[in-house]
């Protein structure tokens, strides 16, 4: 029991440690893609919203993948 209470803390550890890694990514993106493409872009206060709704949604997601991958037998 002890060892698949690990597991979960390990299986979360790295989806919140993987999501904060796309986090940086993501804002990245939405701050210097734009001017390649002559758009006005994103303003910091909006890049980061978007970067933190996209992050909750997919950490959720991501573990949930993790966990039933981890169950298929």
């Amino acid at each position: 029991m002890k060892k698949n209470m690990g597991t979960k803390r390990k299986h979360l550890f790295k989806a919140i440690t993987w999501n904060l890694l796309a986090m940086v990514t993501t804002y990245i993106v939405l701050m210097m893609l734009p001017p390649f493409f002559d758009l006005e872009g994103v303003s910091k206060k909006g890049a980061g919203f978007l970067v933190a709704i996209d992050r909750v949604l997919k950490l959720i997601f991501y573990y949930g993948h993790e966990r039933a991958w981890f169950l298929a037998k």
